[in-house]
């Protein structure tokens, strides 16, 4: 459960172990979100403070693992400063702060959490092509991004945040300085914080193609799609379900 990085006892992506282990998770999800679905707005409270905690301890542990295993010389490996890791923090903010920064929270849960995390789910490429599934890493892996389907998921129907233009820019402010910051850190430590330096694992052939002739390219690419792809998804799946419901009033 906690062996170092394989290729060969890796899952790997696009395997049986990839399908089987992402339809359970979406599968708990659905799930999760109908028992959780008539719940009161306190218990949500509390389970995301709950859900705060317990994700930070987990990522501490994998950080811990990482320095364990000798791979703490990159700074990407200590420093949660990737997208989905965003979530972290989005959590705390909603679930222990007042005013923008907890608006800033919840327009980041109810506009990325799900997209991404099912994102991860289809595309896990920051565990199984090095882990097995029963590994640590992967493990916690689909954990993390099970959560955020499932708190994008309650977040986006009760409606915390209305991916409006208020929310988007929130969401843009909160997502806006990581990248920032990341801006500044991959050049000077050779990392790839956000992964906006470097395609990893990405079984895309056209954005290694674009990495490869115009890293530049990449980079302008991936910050712009972190900060318009997600949220303008979350609100197109939002519009889909609101249709669904408001055809099944009408009849």
């Amino acid at each position: 459960m906690f062996s170092l990085p394989s290729k060969e006892t890796a899952s790997g992506l696009f395997s049986a172990w990839h399908y089987i282990s992402s339809a359970l998770c979406v599968a708990a999800v659905i799930l999760l979100a109908l028992i959780l679905r008539k719940k009161s707005d306190r218990l949500i409270l509390t389970l995301t403070k709950v859900m705060a905690i317990t994700l930070a301890a987990l990522e501490t542990v994998k950080i811990t693992f990482k320095l364990i295993i000798g791979e703490g010389i990159y700074i990407d490996h200590y420093l949660p400063l990737f997208y989905c890791s965003l979530f972290i923090y989005a959590l705390f903010m909603y679930g222990f702060c007042k005013g923008a920064l907890q608006r800033a929270g919840s327009s980041f849960i109810t506009g990325g959490a799900l997209v991404s995390g099912l994102a991860f789910l289809i595309f896990p490429v920051t565990s199984l092509p090095d882990y097995p599934v029963y590994h640590f890493i992967s493990l916690h892996s689909m954990l993390f991004h099970s959560c955020m389907m499932l708190m994008g998921i309650i977040f986006m129907s009760r409606q915390y945040a209305l991916l409006n233009r208020s929310a988007y820019l929130h969401y843009c402010a909160f997502v806006s300085i990581p990248i920032v910051i990341s801006l500044i850190l991959n050049p000077i430590f050779e990392s790839n914080l956000m992964l906006i330096s470097v395609p990893t694992n990405l079984p895309i052939d056209i954005i290694n193609k674009i990495f490869e002739s115009a890293p530049f390219v990449y980079t302008v690419g991936a910050c712009a799609m972190y900060l318009v792809l997600p949220f303008f998804a979350s609100k197109a799946i939002l519009a889909v379900i609101n249709s669904v419901k408001n055809r099944k009033t009408c009849r």
